[in-house]
C-alpha cells in the first residue's frame, strides 16, 4: 500500500505557526500568572508570620539578645519592600524602600504627627506606606496578652512577583516578533520564487520566439525578392510585415534581457520616452473613445540604463493607464513628465484621469501574476518593478489614486555616474 503524501501550503504552515505561538503564549501567561499569585500568597503568609514574631519580640519576656538577633536577621533577608510603623502610623524601621531607617532620628520619630509629617525621609516613608495600603491591607501587630494593637506592617509586592508578571508580556512580544519574522521570511521567499519563475518564463519565451521570428524574416526576404518591382501594393504589405516582425524581435529581446542582467549605459531618458509615446499614440483609438498622451519632458541628467528595458517599462505603465481608461468607456488623458530626481537622478511621473485603482488591491498591483484583466498575465507592472528596482537601482510606486480624478505612478531612477 502506497504511503500517503501530505502537502502543506505555506499559508497552512504560517497559520499553524501563528496558532502555535498564540497557544504557547496563552499557556505561559496562565502558568506564570498562577505562579505569581502563589508567590504573592506566600509573601502575605510570610509577612503575617513576621508580624506575629515582631509582636512577640516586643514583649518584656522576649527582650533578649537572641530574639533581637533573629529579628535583625529576618529583616536582613526580606526581599520585598516593608515598612513597620507604630500604632500612630509613624515608621520606625523599613527594608527594600530605598530609604535607610537610620535616616530617621529618634526625636523626629517621637515628635512626628503622621497627618502632618516634616519634609524628608519620614514623609517619603509615610507616602510609600499609603501606596502599599492601597493594594494590600496592612497587618496589625497585636500584643498577645492584652490584644492591644501597638503597630502595623505595611508591605509591597515582591520584585520577583513583578518580574513574573512581566514574563508573559515579554514572551508574547518575543512570540510576536518570531511570527513577524517568519511571516515576512515566508513572504520574501515566495516573492523571490515568483520573480524567478516569471524571469525564467520570460527567458524561455524569448528563446522559443527566436526561431519562428528568424524564419519569418527569411520568408519576407524571399517574398520581396520574388515580388515585381511595379507591384507597390505587395511591397508596401511586405514592409509592414517586416515592421511587425521587427517589433516581435524587439519584444523577444526584451524578454531575454529580463531573464539576465543587462549592460547599462549612460542615456538621456527623454528621447526614449518620446519614442515610446509616439509608438503608442499611433495605436490608441482615434474614433469613439479617445485617449490622449501629453508629454512634459524637462531637462534631466543622464542615467545608467538599458534602452530596451527602460522603453518597455515606460510602455507598460502607459499601456496600463490607457487600458484602464478604455475599460471605463470614457475619454481620458495621460500625462507623462520627467523632472530632476530628489536628491539626484530622474523622476518619471505618469498621471491619468481614469477610473483609478481600488484601495483594496493597491498593495498587490506589482505582484507577479496579479491582474484584473480577464485575459491578463499580470506581468506588466511586475516586470516594470523588477527592471527599475533590481536592474536600475531605482524605485517604482503608486503615488496616489483617486477614482476618475487622478492616478499617479512615480519612477525614480538614480543618476548615472561617468567612469
Amino acid at each position: 500500500m502506497a504511503g500517503l503524501r501530505v502537502s502543506m501550503s505555506p499559508v497552512f504552515i504560517r497559520n499553524f505557526l501563528f496558532l502555535g505561538m498564540v497557544t504557547l503564549s496563552l499557556a505561559s501567561l496562565l502558568y506564570t500568572s498562577r505562579l505569581a499569585t502563589h508567590l504573592e500568597r506566600q509573601t502575605a503568609i510570610f509577612t503575617d508570620l513576621f508580624a506575629r514574631f515582631a509582636a512577640a519580640s516586643t514583649l518584656a519576656a522576649s527582650q533578649d539578645e537572641e530574639v533581637q538577633r533573629i529579628f535583625r536577621g529576618f529583616m536582613d533577608h526580606v526581599t520585598f519592600p516593608i515598612i513597620v510603623t507604630d500604632r500612630r502610623g509613624v515608621p520606625w524601621t523599613c527594608k527594600g524602600t530605598g530609604i535607610s531607617p537610620d535616616a530617621i532620628p529618634y526625636d523626629t520619630f517621637v515628635s512626628t504627627d503622621p497627618a502632618n509629617p516634616p519634609p524628608g525621609p519620614i514623609a517619603d516613608l509615610l507616602y510609600l506606606a499609603w501606596e502599599m495600603d492601597t493594594e494590600r491591607t496592612p497587618i496589625p501587630m497585636i500584643l498577645p496578652d492584652t490584644g492591644e494593637v501597638f503597630g502595623y506592617i505595611h508591605y509591597g509586592e515582591s520584585p520577583l512577583v513583578g518580574q513574573l508578571r512581566m514574563m508573559p508580556v515579554i514572551q508574547i512580544a518575543i512570540a510576536g516578533l518570531l511570527v513577524a519574522i517568519g511571516y515576512f521570511g515566508v513572504r520574501t521567499v515566495r516573492q523571490s520564487e515568483k520573480r524567478s519563475i516569471w524571469a525564467g518564463m520570460a527567458k524561455e519565451t524569448a528563446h522559443q520566439l527566436g526561431t519562428p521570428i528568424s524564419s519569418m524574416m527569411g520568408w519576407i526576404d524571399l517574398l520581396e525578392a520574388e515580388a515585381s518591382p511595379d507591384d507597390e501594393s505587395t511591397r508596401s504589405t511586405l514592409r509592414e510585415m517586416r515592421t511587425d516582425v521587427a517589433r516581435l524581435s524587439q519584444v523577444a529581446s526584451r524578454f531575454e534581457r529580463v531573464g539576465s542582467m543587462p549592460k547599462l549605459e549612460l542615456l538621456d531618458p527623454n528621447p526614449i520616452i518620446a519614442h515610446v509615446v509616439e509608438y503608442l499614440r499611433r495605436r490608441l483609438p482615434s474614433v469613439g473613445r479617445r485617449v490622449e498622451i501629453v508629454e512634459q519632458l524637462n531637462d534631466v541628467p543622464r542615467i545608467r540604463s538599458d534602452r530596451e528595458l527602460l522603453s518597455w517599462t515606460v510602455e507598460n505603465v502607459l499601456k496600463n493607464a490607457a487600458d484602464a481608461i478604455l475599460k471605463d468607456g470614457a475619454d481620458g488623458t495621460i500625462i507623462i513628465r520627467t523632472d530632476p530626481g530628489v536628491p539626484d537622478g530622474v523622476r518619471i511621473l505618469v498621471e491619468d484621469n481614469g477610473p483609478g485603482i481600488p484601495e483594496s488591491i493597491q498593495s498587490r498591483i506589482f505582484d507577479p501574476g496579479f491582474t484584473t484583466k480577464p485575459r491578463g498575465w499580470g506581468l506588466g507592472l511586475a516586470l516594470a518593478k523588477r527592471i527599475i528596482e533590481e536592474y536600475h537601482g531605482g524605485r517604482i510606486r503608486l503615488l496616489r489614486s483617486a477614482p476618475n480624478v487622478r492616478t499617479v505612478f512615480v519612477l525614480d531612477i538614480p543618476e548615472g555616474k561617468r567612469r
